[in-house]
C-alpha cells in the first residue's frame, strides 16, 4: 500500500503543477493580447479593491459599495481588458487525480493534504523521494 500512495502523491503534485503551467502560460497569452490581470473586489459590505495580479499594485479601493466599485472599473479599464483573477481559475478543468487500486476516499484525503497550506514539504518530500525544491514547486498555487 506504501508504493501505491508514494504513486498517488506523486501523480497529484504533477497533476498540481501541469495545471499551474497551463494556468501561467494562459496568462502569458492574454497578457500578450494587452488584457491585465486584476485581483480584488469586494471587502465587507461595502468596501471594495482593485490589485494589478503581477505587481500586486492596488489600483483603486473604496468603501462606496457596488456602484463605485463598478464605476472605478469602468474608468480604469474603459477598453475592457481587464481580467479577474478568479475568472482564469475557474475556466479551469480540475482534473479528478485517481490511482488505480487506491480507493477515492483514500485518495481525495490523500490530495486534500498534499495540497493544504498544513502540508510539510519535508514530510512529503522524505516519503515519496524528491527534493524538497521540487514538492514545495509542485505544491505551488497559481
Amino acid at each position: 500500500m506504501s508504493d501505491l500512495l508514494k504513486e498517488h502523491v506523486k501523480n497529484v503534485l504533477e497533476a498540481n503543477y501541469a495545471g499551474v503551467v497551463e494556468t501561467r502560460r494562459r496568462i502569458d497569452d492574454l497578457e500578450a493580447q494587452g488584457h491585465r490581470i486584476v485581483t480584488g473586489g469586494q471587502i465587507g459590505q461595502d468596501g471594495w479593491d482593485i490589485i494589478d495580479w503581477r505587481t500586486n499594485e492596488i489600483l483603486a479601493a473604496g468603501d462606496g459599495g457596488l456602484e463605485e466599485y463598478e464605476a472605478a472599473a469602468g474608468e480604469l479599464d474603459p477598453d475592457n481588458k481587464f481580467i479577474h483573477h478568479d475568472r482564469i481559475l475557474e475556466d479551469e478543468d480540475l482534473a479528478y487525480v485517481s490511482t488505480p487500486g487506491l480507493p477515492d476516499g483514500l485518495a481525495n484525503a490523500v490530495e486534500d493534504w498534499v495540497l493544504s497550506d498544513e502540508a510539510d514539504p519535508e514530510e512529503i518530500a522524505d516519503f515519496i523521494g524528491w527534493p524538497i525544491e521540487k514538492v514545495e514547486e509542485y505544491q505551488a498555487e497559481e
